[in-house]
Parts: structure tokens; sequence; C-alpha cells
């Protein structure tokens, strides 16, 4: 089975704790190798301001996942999220050959833990 490159952008609640953001990246993360995917960069862009109001929120943490995952991990992670509240908003987006080409190399063949991600302040 072959598989796709993806760029993932998870908005999370504004009342989770740092501490609670890393085990929600942690289980976003496990779901994505759990079947049979691999996190190649996550990216903690920290709590922000949104542009209009989701859900009733007007601010959320943006994390950043980069993967490579079979087509079939997307809907596995889209029914994790339909059960987990922390994750308020979400979009999944297959890269381009064009777009795979221009990640730096890193990313494109070492992958990481989500131990190794700090905040972005």
């Amino acid at each position: 089975m072959t598989s796709n490159f993806y760029e993932k952008m998870v908005l999370l609640l504004p009342t989770l704790s740092e501490e609670e953001v890393k085990d929600v990246i942690n289980k976003i993360s496990s779901v994505i190798t759990d079947n049979g995917g691999e996190v190649l960069k996550i990216e903690n862009w920290g709590k922000k301001k949104l542009a209009y109001k989701l859900n009733k929120q007007s601010m959320g943490y943006y994390v950043l996942f980069i993967f490579k995952a079979p087509s079939k991990v997307i809907h596995s992670i889209e029914e994790f999220y339909k059960v987990y509240d922390s994750v308020f908003k979400y979009m999944v987006i297959k890269l381009s050959k064009e777009q795979i080409a221009s990640l730096p190399p890193e990313i494109k063949g070492i992958p990481i833990e989500p131990s190794e991600i700090s905040a972005k302040e």
C-alpha cells in the first residue's frame, strides 16, 4: 500500500494547559502511527487569536502536522476527532508532488518523536 504526504492543521481548545496540549499532540501522533502512518514534523504555533469565532471560540492553539500515511489513516483521524473534545477544528490536505518536492530533505526522510516538540512563541 502506498503512502501519501499530508499536512494537517489542528485547532485545540484555548482552555488547555501546556501539558494538556502536549498530551493532545501525543494522542494525535499515536493515531497516525498506530494506523500505519509516520509523523515527519510537528509545529506547535501556540495560542493565537482566531480571525473569526469557530464553535464559540475566539482563541485556540494551532498545531501543524506533516505526515506520511496510507489514505485510510485520514478516515481514522477524522473519526477520532469526532469524539475527542480538545480538537474543535482541523483540516487535512494531501500534498501535491510539487509541495512534497519543496519540503526540506530532513522532513521527507527522518521521523520525529512528539517529545521533541516545543511551543514556538
